[in-house]
């Protein structure tokens, strides 16, 4: 799946689209065509948890509809799936921690004085940097997120780019022979 020019990846064309478009250069563009991967659901790898393989389901689901889903998207659907389970845990924490915030903000404004009070508020210091810190590793977890997203042509912008197959062809030996047989017999008229 191509990257963006934003994610490192390249959205470099085939040599079919430089021929269509009349920029093909023999000596940069020939002689390698893009890989077109056999079509297929990749079995979810054992030990994901929960909400990891929940998640691994629901892409897979997706990227089949798209038609874009291959046996080798097992890689990048398990480290999405592992990324989309751990920004889903990070985001549980830092809702916990804000929840103790709250309650240790009004105890300490009801109930305590003097040391105690001081104490408190260093504690409440310590919260606000645990919050802080759990808040930037959410946005660094749902950066990862949209990078894969597009990756996969989930987003609306990446759908443009992604460009799918009307059938994916047979790529059985059996299929190889029949269409060598038949174009013989056509006079070459198949292909």
């Amino acid at each position: 799946m191509p990257g963006t020019k934003n994610s490192g990846g390249r959205n470099a064309k085939g040599a079919s689209e430089h021929r269509a478009a009349g920029t093909f250069r023999p000596d940069r563009h020939a002689g390698g065509e893009a890989p077109s991967p056999p079509s297929g659901r990749p079995a979810p790898p054992p030990g994901l948890s929960p909400i990891a393989a929940a998640e691994w389901e629901l892409m897979a689901d997706r990227l089949e509809r798209n038609r874009t889903l291959t046996i080798v998207d097992d890689a990048a659907l398990y480290q999405y799936a592992q990324l989309f389970a751990e920004t889903e845990g990070i985001q549980a924490d830092n809702a916990e921690t804000r929840r103790l915030y709250v309650k240790l903000m009004k105890t300490i404004t009801k109930k305590l004085t003097g040391k105690d009070l001081v104490d408190a508020v260093a504690e409440v210091v310590k919260l606000q940097g645990i919050i802080s810190k759990s808040t930037q590793q959410l946005r660094q977890g749902h950066m990862a997120i949209r990078q894969y997203l597009v990756e996969f042509g989930m987003t609306p912008s990446a759908r443009n780019r992604v460009k799918v197959p009307d059938e994916a062809p047979d790529r059985s030996p059996a299929a190889n022979k029949l269409s060598r047989y038949l174009s013989v017999i056509d006079g070459g008229k198949r292909a």
